[in-house]
C-alpha cells in the first residue's frame, strides 16, 4: 500500500467511514478533492463519495463512487455566461451562482442514489467531508450524525469566517470574488466594505432562507436550520496557498492546505516524446478545454486564436476535444488526450496557454512553466490574476481578444526569462513545506476522527450575538459613564467657579439689608421726634 505520510506524522487511526460529497461540476475542483479522498482510500479508510467527476478505479476497493456526472445536463454547467469574469464580481453575478448552485444542489439530491443514502438509516459515518459553497449539503453530517469537515478547492465567502467564529477585516481581506484582493486603495476598501455588508445580508436573508427549505425537503421538516449546522462545523480545509491570498489571522479549526495536485507516473508515448525532442525552436502547449468547449463554439475567438498561432515559430501542442481544427496550421498539433503532467515536464516546452483552472496552475507551477491566462468562467480570472501578480505570466480577455494578441503575448512570455525565473521561484516556495496540502488533509480528518469533532478548538465568536462581539454593550456603557463623569464634573466646576460670585452677591444683599434696615430705624427715629 502506498502511504504518503513521513513516518513522524503516522497516528494510529482504526479504519473509518468516510462520506466524502462533493457537488460542484467542475472537473479542476473536484480533481483537487480526488486526490485528498485517494489517499484516505490508500490509508485504509472506507469511503462513500458523491461527485460529478468520479474516477472509477477499480484498484480503489473500499471506494463506492455515487456518480453525480449527469448534473453537467442542467443548462449553465456546459456555458455559464453569468458566472464569466466580467460578471463575477457583481452584486447580479454572485446572486446568478447561488441561483446555480442551488440548482445544482436540488437536482443532484433528487439522484435516486442519493435518495437511498438519506434513507438508508443502517448507513454510519464517522465524519462527514462536505464541499462548503453551498450550505444545504451540510444537512448530511445531521442525517448521519457525524463531525463534518468543510472543504474548498480555492478559498471562502465571508459566511464561512462567520460561521466559523473567525474574525474579518473586510478592508483587507474582500470577498472571494473581488476583482482585486491586495493593496486596496480607499475607494476599493469603501466598495469592499459595502459589497461585504450586502452579501451578508444576501447570504442570510436569501440563500440560507431557500437553503433551508431545501433541506426540510430532502432530509426532512425535523432537520435543525442550516444556519445552526453550518455553525457546528468542526473543521474547514481550504486551499488556500500564501503566495496567492494575503496572510491573514485563522482560527485552529481553518487548515490552508496548498500544493495540492494529483501524482501519477505519467508518461509520454514515444513517438511523441521524440516529435517534442526534435522541437529545437521550443514547444507551446494549449489547453483551454473546460466546460466551455472551443470546438463548438462559433465566437470569432477561435479563429483569432488559430491565426495567430500560425505566426509564431513554435510548435503548438493543443489538447483539442475534436478530430477537427478548422484553419489548422502546420505547426499546430491536436489531440484529444494529453498527459498534461509529463508533457509540462518535458524541457522544450515554453509557455502553456491556459483557461486558468486550479489544476493546470497547480501543474504549470510544479513544473515551472510560465503561463498565458485566458479565462472564460467561475474563478479562472482569480487564479489567472494570482499568477500575473507575482510575476509568473501573462493574461488576455477572451471576450475581448484582437488580431495580433495572442502571438505578442506568447511571444513575449516564452522568450523573456524573467517569467520562467518567477515561476520556478514560486515553485520552490510551495514545495518548500514540511508536508503536502494533501499530506495535511489527511491528518486533520483523522484528527477529526480520533476526537469526534473539534469542540475544544470551537470558537467563542460563534456562541455571542453580534452587539457583543463588537463591544457595543462596553461601548455604550463606557460612554454612559464618560457622560455621567463629565456632567458630574461639570456641575461640581459651575459650583466652584460660580461660589465667589454668590459670596459677592451675598454680602452685597447683606450691605443692602443693612442700609435698608438703618434706614428704617432713621424714619422711625424722626417718627418718635415727630411725636415728641
Amino acid at each position: 500500500m502506498k502511504v504518503l505520510l513521513p513516518s513522524f506524522f503516522l497516528t494510529y487511526v482504526q479504519c473509518a467511514n468516510i462520506l466524502f460529497v462533493g457537488f460542484y461540476p467542475s472537473k479542476s475542483h473536484q480533481e483537487i478533492f480526488q486526490a485528498i479522498w485517494t489517499e484516505l482510500s490508500l490509508r485504509g479508510h472506507k469511503l462513500t463519495v458523491l461527485s460529478p467527476n468520479p474516477i472509477k478505479d477499480p484498484s480503489l476497493v473500499n471506494v463506492t463512487e455515487i456518480d453525480l456526472s449527469d448534473v453537467y445536463r442542467i443548462e449553465g454547467t456546459k456555458n455559464t455566461p453569468s458566472l464569466r469574469s466580467k460578471e463575477f464580481a457583481t452584486k447580479d453575478g454572485i446572486a446568478k451562482l447561488f441561483d446555480f448552485m442551488e440548482t445544482i444542489v436540488e437536482y443532484e439530491l433528487c439522484n435516486p442514489d442519493v435518495r437511498s443514502l438519506i434513507v438508508d438509516n443502517r448507513k454510519d459515518f464517522d465524519v462527514a467531508i462536505i464541499e462548503i459553497h453551498h450550505p444545504a449539503m451540510l444537512a448530511f453530517g445531521y442525517k448521519f450524525n457525524c463531525p463534518v469537515i468543510g472543504i474548498s478547492s480555492l478559498g471562502i465567502f465571508t459566511s464561512a469566517y462567520n460561521a466559523m467564529g473567525n474574525p474579518i477585516n473586510l478592508g483587507l481581506y474582500p470577498e472571494l470574488v473581488f476583482q482585486k484582493r491586495l493593496n486596496l486603495t480607499f475607494w476599493e476598501r469603501l466598495q469592499s466594505t459595502y459589497d461585504g455588508v450586502w452579501f451578508k445580508y444576501f447570504y442570510e436573508n436569501t440563500v440560507m432562507s431557500r437553503a433551508d427549505e431545501i433541506v426540510k425537503m430532502h432530509f426532512g421538516l425535523d432537520t435543525p436550520y442550516i444556519g445552526d449546522l453550518e455553525r457546528n462545523i468542526s473543521l474547514l480545509l481550504l486551499n488556500m496557498d500564501p503566495i496567492f491570498y494575503s496572510p491573514r489571522p485563522v482560527l485552529p479549526t481553518l487548515i490552508n492546505l496548498g500544493h495540492i495536485y494529483i501524482k501519477s507516473d505519467q508518461e509520454l508515448a514515444k513517438d511523441f516524446k521524440e516529435d517534442l525532442d526534435e522541437a529545437k525552436e521550443g514547444v507551446i502547449y494549449i489547453n483551454l478545454e473546460s466546460s466551455i468547449k472551443l470546438s463548438n463554439m462559433t465566437h470569432p475567438l477561435l479563429s483569432i486564436i488559430v491565426k495567430d498561432l500560425s505566426d509564431l515559430p513554435y510548435k503548438i501542442v493543443w489538447k483539442w476535444s475534436s478530430e477537427y481544427l478548422p484553419g489548422r496550421p502546420e505547426n499546430v498539433v491536436i489531440k484529444k488526450w494529453i498527459p498534461q503532467q509529463a508533457l509540462l515536464g518535458h524541457r522544450n516546452v515554453k509557455a502553456f496557454v491556459t483557461r486558468g483552472s486550479l489544476s493546470c496552475i497547480e501543474e504549470a507551477i510544479m513544473n515551472g512553466v510560465p503561463l498565458i491566462g485566458i479565462p472564460f468562467a467561475d474563478d479562472q480570472h482569480i487564479n489567472v490574476d494570482d499568477m500575473v501578480r507575482v510575476g509568473a505570466g501573462l493574461q488576455l480577455n477572451p471576450f475581448k481578444l484582437k488580431r495580433g494578441q495572442l502571438r505578442k503575448t506568447i511571444l513575449e512570455v516564452a522568450e523573456n526569462r524573467k517569467y520562467r525565473e518567477n515561476m520556478i521561484k514560486v515553485a520552490k516556495i510551495k514545495s518548500d513545506d514540511f508536508m503536502t496540502g494533501v499530506e495535511r488533509a489527511v491528518w486533520w480528518t483523522e484528527y477529526v476522527i480520533r476526537h469526534k469533532g473539534t469542540d475544544h478548538l470551537r470558537s467563542p465568536i460563534q456562541d455571542v450575538p453580534l452587539y457583543q462581539y463588537f463591544l457595543l454593550d462596553v461601548i455604550c456603557f463606557t460612554l454612559v459613564g464618560i457622560l455621567l463623569i463629565l456632567c458630574t464634573s461639570y456641575k461640581v466646576m459651575s459650583i466652584i467657579y460660580n461660589a465667589p460670585e454668590s459670596k459677592k452677591k451675598k454680602k452685597k444683599k447683606s450691605k443692602k439689608k443693612k442700609k435698608r434696615n438703618n434706614l428704617l430705624e432713621l424714619v422711625q427715629y424722626n417718627n418718635d421726634l415727630i411725636l415728641i
